[in-house]
């Protein structure tokens, strides 16, 4: 690189008889470094501007150039290397050519460049950063404060200066407090952060009316003192408003619910869930929980208490409802077919098997949801299966192969401990802990007398529809049932008042024919009582029903019933899907 490649061009020639005055024109001194005095072809000076500018400012415009003292310089022929300035001993060097008219002025190169290049770098930065922070300052949609340490106000932005209505220039330099003085803002969030010496959030009014949510926040310097106070508001109509929504929005919901639960109890009263006890009450918020979860419920209680009618319950107000309810009762269904039952089975998987096979009830049940009363009497084998459809969700039929994915929602019931059948080793651990999910346990008619009335009402009604009668029941009657335990719960509370009913001679039923269907102090003879006179085909048909329900709730198995009855497990079987 060549020593004229890097030197400066800002320079003016003048001969030494120029007087400063005449420099003061036109603007020659402007952009220039340097002026190189001439006499004929030799350069006899080098003043600096800034020698120039001090003896103007001096006040010696009327001497000449040569009469300033100049720069120490050395020439250097502009066809040297730039790398041969190094070895001069001189801060200044003009650059000539062969004619010795000078191209280029050098000062302290290195240095020089060296700090332009950082300070410019640096310099470019801070007016950078300046001016995003301008931006952000001016594009900020919350009104922005900044005040000094004594509450002077050192900036504030076009959004406050318009909500404010007020100019920056006017309130610059002045106290915040002069704001609230002159009724633009109700109180100062600066004066209060100063108070305090920490963040503060305050309501102010503006004088339009509006209300702000002011944050204040101080800024401390390396000092531990507070050096600025960093201010701004933002209207709060928004959230006002917001909030209003949003309660307006919980009322709406509100009612929503309200109209749902009302749409829920008439579900509760489609599927005869009666009650208003508080008992019954927990199960129905259970159940309105978990209608919508797929989850399987285990439901608990006594023989007779209504578990059909809350498995019924989540099926029909859940988003299944419009899918099939398929029950099945394990011990009502012999065991040898409970497994073809369940699962179905591939043609010729067995003797007596249906040509083309059969689907099972699971399958049945698919998107729906699948009821199994009496879990209990589940054979222990069949367990197992069961609980691979609960995890897996697939089911492969008796005879079969084919892996058949089913999405059916499980429901199981029981009466008996399976708990106590667990430790027994009759009943499966991880069955139990796979069913018992969502317990329901249902309470016996006994510990909910308040449901009784209710019942008896719905009971009464529906006898008096089927048998085209019109009886009613003698208040006494119902004293009598409130004293009675009522083992057989809500299905003996049904079958008695059936029984009732068509026992009675008159329209009105009274105690008496409640005394003589219980007998409450007669122990049972052995020998079946007649009292009164009904028609010979009902009478057997009762007295069959009885017999078995009675069996059949007494040994909890169809095979038992059959053998104390002394007739086919298949009749048994026969008269409780008859009577269910």
């Amino acid at each position: 690189m060549k020593a004229s490649e890097i030197a400066s061009k800002n320079f003016l020639i003048h001969s030494g008889k120029t007087q400063l005055s005449e420099l003061l024109g036109c603007n020659q001194l402007e952009g220039k470094d340097f002026i190189l005095i001439i006499d004929e072809v030799e350069i006899k000076k080098v003043l600096s501007i800034n020698t120039i500018l001090r003896e103007l400012l001096l006040g010696h415009e009327n001497i000449s150039l040569s009469e300033i003292s100049g720069e120490a310089f050395v020439c250097i022929n502009s066809g040297k290397f730039a790398l041969d300035i190094l070895n001069l001993d001189a801060n200044l060097v003009v650059v000539i050519e062969d004619n010795k008219q000078p191209v280029g002025i050098i000062n302290n190169l290195k240095t020089i460049k060296r700090f332009q290049a950082v300070s410019s770098t640096y310099i470019k930065d801070i007016c950078h950063k300046l001016y995003i922070y301008d931006k952000i300052h001016e594009c900020f949609e919350e009104e922005i404060f900044l005040s000094d340490d004594n509450g002077n106000i050192v900036k504030i932005n076009p959004e406050a200066e318009r909500v404010m209505g007020i100019r920056a220039s006017d309130v610059v330099g002045k106290h915040v407090s002069e704001l609230v003085n002159n009724k633009i803002l109700s109180s100062s969030t600066t004066v209060e952060v100063l108070k305090q010496k920490k963040k503060v959030n305050m309501l102010q009014t503006v004088r339009d009316g509006s209300i702000r949510l002011s944050t204040g926040v101080p800024i401390y310097g390396e000092d531990n003192k507070i050096h600025y106070v960093l201010c701004t508001s933002k209207d709060v109509t928004e959230l006002v408003e917001l909030r209003k929504n949003v309660e307006a929005n919980e009322i709406t919901l509100e009612q929503i619910n309200k109209k749902l639960d009302l749409l829920q109890e008439e579900v509760f009263a489609q599927i005869n869930f009666i009650s208003k006890s508080k008992e019954m009450d927990y199960i129905k918020q259970t159940i309105r929980k978990v209608v919508n979860m797929d989850l399987t419920v285990l439901i608990l209680g006594e023989t007779g208490v209504g578990k059909e009618v809350v498995a019924k319950t989540i099926h029909y107000l859940s988003d299944r409802k419009n899918s099939n309810f398929v029950k099945i009762n394990c011990g009502l269904i012999p065991r040898n077919l409970l497994d073809s039952e369940l699962f179905g089975y591939e043609s010729g998987a067995f003797t007596g098997a249906n040509k083309g096979g059969k689907i099972g009830k699971i399958e049945i049940a698919h998107n729906g949801t699948l009821f199994l009363d009496e879990i209990g009497e589940m054979p222990y084998d069949l367990q197992i299966k069961l609980l691979d459809v609960l995890q897996d969700n697939h089911i492969v039929r008796v005879g079969g192969i084919e892996r058949i994915k089913v999405d059916a929602r499980i429901i199981a019931a029981t009466n008996r401990d399976l708990q106590q059948m667990v430790k027994e080793g009759t009943f499966r651990k991880d069955l139990y802990y796979r069913l018992n999910i969502i317990p329901i346990n249902v309470p016996p008619l006994r510990e909910r007398l308040e449901d009784l009335p209710l019942l008896v009402e719905y009971f009464l009604k529906k006898i008096n529809t089927r048998y085209h009668m019109n009886k009613k029941l003698n208040p006494l009657v119902l004293n009598e049932f409130i004293k009675y335990d009522w083992p057989g719960n809500v299905r003996e509370l049904e079958h008695l008042l059936e029984r009732m009913v068509i026992m009675s001679d008159s329209d009105n039923v009274c105690p008496k024919h409640f005394e003589d269907i219980i007998n409450i102090n007669a122990p049972m003879s052995g020998k079946v009582i007649c009292t009164d006179i009904i028609p010979y085909k009902l009478a057997k048909r009762e007295l069959e029903k009885q017999l078995v329900i009675k069996a059949y709730e007494m040994y909890k198995s169809t095979y038992k019933a059959a053998k104390a009855l002394e007739i086919d497990q298949s009749t048994v079987v026969k008269i409780l899907q008859k009577h269910k």
